[in-house]
């Protein structure tokens, strides 16, 4: 061990026998049983004791023993460095690492390391440790990771810590402004996501927003009106070129089928930076789908146009000047502050427009007089309905079993209580939405007719209610 890793003299002095992990964590610091060294990748010389490495790790055992019975007493592991290193042989000593030890800084190293010495009990706790820190930490914390970890493993590598990294950076909401998401971290999210069924909360246009913004301030190197003009490309033409040659990587994850025609149009094509046919492909594919909803029929796919990959997942929208409902640091948990009385609206942070079968869950953690949870056109002004008489807006299904929109309802059969799961089933190539509670699909609300051509998921919800959205798988 590095003399910046030994414990203080008390530790060394405190009795043996009483504590069988703290007197094998003492073989760590003790120079008379140093009978090997381990030369990592940071130039840092750590030493160590054979015999436990050999029995406590097969990878040890086989570098330090070979096919013809010589004893390797000087090992050079060029991918892992000291502080790895340090952690791992803590926890082949003892079992255990203490838990001031793995941090969010060098928890992707310690990871490979364990992945390297096949450490499968290492490795799990390594994922529980991730998956806290996620859960605790501001949302950059699973770019920043990401990022690090296609660092270290390349963007072919694929185990639990790249699902899970994935997984949870998928569910936010990609916005073009400064973050930590690297654009090999970028690259790795889309390939493993695209044509996946993964919950994603980004929209395909807005992921192009997103990686121009990104590639601009790296090539430009300013962050000056980026946000407002992503698209802007008034300059020299070896930065423009320069551009092209960073987005070139993404364009195979890229699927422009997702996006809308003026889209494409306005703020794709102009680029020239796809390929000619796969624009022609993508028009004609967008034609085809025009023509077959035009004839009452449909030959694609009900989600192979829809302007989201994957599974749909949304978080409740923040509004700092209402502190009347409380949303969970994560977004998805709404709750009701139970001094309350008045309706409370609020609105998802997603857009659903174009063509596509959108699906949600809301969950019902907490009834309190009637709920209702559907979809309302983006232009719909929720804070004028919160006086309005009807305490709803937009096309909602109640949990008293109607449906309602504007100033009309009617029975669906489809009451919902305290815990039950209200499935919302939203197809924008017909412009129709039906409801689900448990499981229990109804008919399309054939009354529902004028559904406007952009949208977003609206709740209304009253004193001490509690509500959780999750991806429908």
């Amino acid at each position: 061990m590095t003399a910046s890793s030994r414990p203080d003299a008390n530790q060394n002095n405190s009795p043996r026998g009483k504590s069988l992990e703290n007197d094998l964590k003492q073989l760590l610091y003790d120079k008379r049983f140093f009978d090997i060294k381990l030369r990592c990748s940071d130039e840092v010389v750590i030493n160590a004791c054979k015999a436990i490495l050999s029995n406590r790790c097969n990878v040890f055992n086989n570098l330090i023993f070979d096919e013809c019975g010589k004893i390797n007493n000087d090992i050079k592991f060029y991918e892992i460095n000291s502080t790895a290193m340090n952690i791992l042989l803590e926890f082949l000593y003892t079992s255990k690492v203490e838990k001031e030890r793995l941090t969010v800084e060098n928890v992707v190293e310690v990871y490979y390391a364990a992945i390297y010495f096949e450490l499968d009990v290492f490795q799990e706790r390594i994922i529980e440790f991730i998956k806290q820190s996620l859960e605790e930490r501001d949302e950059d914390l699973g770019k920043k990771l990401l990022s690090q970890f296609v660092e270290k493993f390349s963007t072919d590598a694929d185990n639990e810590m790249a699902q899970v990294l994935v997984d949870w950076v998928a569910k936010i909401k990609l916005v073009p402004i400064d973050d930590s998401l690297s654009l090999f971290g970028l690259k790795y999210l889309l390939c493993k996501t695209f044509r996946v069924r993964k919950p994603f909360a980004t929209t395909e246009f807005s992921i192009w927003e997103y990686a121009m913004n990104k590639v601009k301030r790296i090539v430009i190197k300013t962050n000056s009106t980026m946000q407002n003009y992503p698209f802007n490309m008034d300059y020299e033409p070896n930065v423009i070129q320069e551009i092209k040659d960073h987005l070139k990587p993404l364009l195979p994850y890229l699927d422009l089928c997702r996006m809308e025609s003026n889209e494409i149009a306005d703020y794709v094509e102009p680029l020239d930076i796809f390929p000619t046919q796969k624009l022609l492909d993508t028009y004609r594919r967008m034609s085809q789908q025009s023509q077959s909803q035009s004839q009452g029929s449909r030959n694609l796919e009900a989600n192979e146009l829809a302007c989201i990959r994957g599974i749909p997942i949304f978080r409740w929208m923040l509004q700092s000047d209402d502190t009347s409902i409380n949303i969970s640091k994560d977004g998805f948990k709404l709750e009701v502050n139970q001094l309350q009385n008045s309706v409370k609206f609020r609105t998802g942070d997603i857009i659903f427009k174009g063509s596509g079968l959108y699906e949600w869950d809301i969950v019902i953690k907490k009834l309190s007089k009637i709920i209702y949870i559907g979809i309302c056109s983006i232009d719909e002004d929720v804070n004028k309905n919160e006086i309005d008489y009807h305490g709803y807006c937009g096309w909602v299904l109640g949990s008293d079993g109607y449906v309602y929109h504007k100033k009309d309802w009617k029975w669906y059969d489809a009451r919902f209580k305290e815990s039950d799961i209200v499935t919302v089933h939203l197809d924008m190539t017909k412009k129709s939405c039906s409801f689900s509670v448990n499981g229990i699909r109804r008919p399309n609300v054939s009354e529902w007719t004028n559904i406007s051509s952009e949208v977003r998921p609206v709740v209304s919800i009253r004193q001490s209610g509690k509500l959780h959205v999750q991806p429908h798988i």
